[in-house]
């Protein structure tokens, strides 16, 4: 069985979501809320920050981005010209200039296809 992450997302009133960890695409965060963005299936949006998600991630979800935080596996290429990385669902997200070097270091160039 995969790892789960339980989170709690008010719908009018509270409710209790499992995901599979695996089954995280990425996280967006805008100021107190995280948007978690599976592959299949809809978003659900919870009232916490993205940074007290991460704290609870594994290795393979990383911060590009204050507002980012994205599962490596899911990752189809990155476009040096932008400075951002393509999603296997056709999304592309910014990488932070702050993060770059590291970024760049921690998923390792040669197995990132360029998309120019």
């Amino acid at each position: 069985m995969n790892p789960q992450l339980f989170i709690s997302a008010d719908l009018g009133h509270q409710h209790l979501f499992s995901f599979d960890l695996e089954s995280i695409v990425r996280l967006e965060g805008v100021r107190n809320y995280t948007r978690f963005i599976p592959a299949k299936g809809q978003p659900v949006i919870t009232c916490r920050s993205l940074g007290l998600y991460l704290e609870q991630l594994p290795q393979q979800f990383v911060r590009v981005h204050k507002s980012y935080v994205i599962n490596s596996r899911y990752i189809l290429g990155i476009n040096p010209h932008s400075h951002s990385i393509l999603m296997t669902d056709g999304t592309s997200i910014p990488i932070s200039r702050r993060k770059r070097t590291t970024i760049m270091r921690l998923l390792g160039k040669s197995r990132l296809k360029s998309t120019t």
